[in-house]
């Protein structure tokens, strides 16, 4: 089953427990692909997109390869890796460091997780890996960088009809608004089902 991922909190040690942001993480149980969407919540601000790969370090710690990022040019450079132990409510507590936006610094942080998951997954992206899309369930999140380097992202969510409404988007993600099919065979041949 692929997994959705909501951030209910990020909490910047020793501050207080906040979620300033609409982010999705979509997960693949088959190729431990992910692409993880977050937009400054109430705007059309993108706080962070990145995709790739994540693997297991140990028991309980988990490190994600970033092979596009919309903070750099230089995805492989970003050290993303957490700890995560289970809350009795059935969410996740992730902790580790990474740097802090508002400061720049390294910066220990917890972030608490609540997940859902689906059997309906699709994940693709591009053959020059510059587009990543994922559809679990009822959500779909697409990010990219175009030929002239602006990055764009969006986030979708299917309402009760069955009709996808677009939750969150970058101005400039309008031409790349394709939904996913629900059919991986209707995929043209730009694309790899990862």
């Amino acid at each position: 089953m692929a997994s959705i991922s909501y951030r209910d909190s990020i909490r910047w040690l020793p501050d207080e427990a906040s979620e300033p942001t609409d982010t999705i993480v979509l997960s693949s149980p088959k190729s431990n692909v992910f692409v993880d969407v977050r937009f400054i919540k109430g705007t059309k601000d993108l706080d962070w997109a990145f995709a790739g790969y994540r693997s297991t370090l140990g028991p309980d710690a988990t490190q994600f390869v970033h092979l596009i990022d919309s903070r750099t040019l230089d995805a492989l450079s970003v050290d993303d890796r957490g700890t995560n132990s289970a809350l009795p409510d059935g969410r996740t507590l992730e902790t580790g460091e990474m740097v802090n936006p508002a400061t720049g610094n390294i910066t220990a942080y917890e972030e608490i997780w609540r997940e859902e998951e689906s059997d309906q997954f699709l994940f693709a992206k591009n053959y020059e890996g510059t587009t990543w899309r994922a559809r679990v369930g009822r959500w779909q999140v697409a990010l990219g960088r175009d030929l002239d380097g602006e990055f764009w992202a969006w986030q979708a969510e299917k309402d009760e009809n069955g009709a996808w409404l677009m939750k969150n988007s970058t101005e400039n993600a309008k031409q790349h608004a394709d939904l996913l099919p629900d059919d991986m065979m209707v995929l043209d041949k730009n694309w790899v089902v990862i």
